[in-house]
């Protein structure tokens, strides 16, 4: 994303009294840049898993299960959308700075709604004002009005561990709790999002890397180079920024397994593992010259890094 590097990136903050507007700018940008990464913020783990299991050791149904109960029992704070073109080219309308969109919702009420106290007290240093959203905020049935005739069939669409971030933008487009079960989840997903859809810690996970976004990000060498971490619009900025450093580099090594369209992480029902392959050719892989995943500090037999 050189373009990215070489102008100013601007974090365009979406209210209620700018929200059509923006969302006409988001139609005339989709048409050239149709690449779109999300990021969302909310009120934290609401709901624990009775059995304090870690999120490694949950299958498909059970991660589900407990997404499910967190967003139907939570409200959306923040939506980032950042929308590129195939070559990482992010919409700047002939000025001289490239847009990121960053929308801000009102239903969430920090005096009265369920949260964990701990990510709420991260997004207030962080720079989110809950009562400018509570005043100013976005309406959830509208922005679902027009997100909805604002994205066609032909999208990609790409997060970074998504579960959350397509359940909550999901449950406000249907203006619903998500459906009982994975699979008609899924349907859903489809339905609205199509079949080109990316979750960047899923394509890195038949290396065994179980880090961060911001861990992911160094491996490559790359910043952030606007807004703040915990914010939707500077996250989702970060997501597409390592989306498309991750394809450039599985595209040159002719690895082409990973750029499979997958279903957020923790929610396949099939994995991609790599088993049949000899544990050093991966490695030999992974440790090329020039390779900025070096940086794993990889060690058989354990491929990822920043566990």
């Amino acid at each position: 994303m050189d373009q990215v590097a070489k102008k100013a990136v601007v974090i365009r903050e979406v209210w209620e009294g700018n929200l059509e507007f923006e969302f006409s700018l988001i139609r005339s940008a989709v048409k050239s840049h149709s690449c779109i990464s999300i990021d969302t913020e909310f009120p934290g783990t609401v709901i624990p898993d009775i059995k304090n299991r870690k999120f490694y050791d949950l299958n498909p149904e059970e991660t589900y299960s407990l997404m499910k109960a967190n967003v139907d029992a939570s409200k959306l704070i923040q939506l980032g959308l950042t929308l590129s073109d195939e070559h990482g080219n992010l919409p700047d309308f002939g000025s001289g700075a490239c847009c990121v969109w960053q929308f801000n919702f009102r239903e969430f009420d920090v005096d009265k709604d369920l949260q964990e106290f701990s990510s709420i007290e991260l997004l207030k240093r962080n720079g989110i004002d809950f009562s400018a959203n509570k005043m100013h905020g976005v309406r959830s049935e509208d922005f679902a009005r027009l997100f909805r005739g604002c994205f066609g069939p032909n999208c990609t669409w790409v997060t970074f561990h998504g579960g959350y971030d397509f359940g909550y933008l999901t449950k406000a487009l249907t203006n619903s709790d998500l459906p009982r079960d994975l699979g008609t989840f899924r349907d859903l997903l489809s339905h609205y999002f199509g079949i080109s859809m990316y979750d960047v810690k899923a394509m890195m996970e038949p290396f065994r890397f179980r880090g961060g976004l911001e861990s992911l990000a160094a491996c490559f060498n790359l910043v952030r180079v606007a807004g703040k971490s915990h914010q939707a619009g500077s996250d989702s900025l970060l997501t597409m920024q390592v989306f498309m450093k991750v394809k450039e580099w599985c595209i040159s090594r002719r690895y082409a397994t990973a750029l499979r369209p997958c279903m957020p992480y923790g929610l396949n029902l099939e994995v991609i593992t790599h088993a049949g392959r000899a544990i050093d050719e991966l490695i030999g892989l992974l440790q090329s010259p020039g390779s900025p995943v070096e940086l794993f500090k990889l060690s058989a037999p354990n491929l990822g890094c920043l566990i």
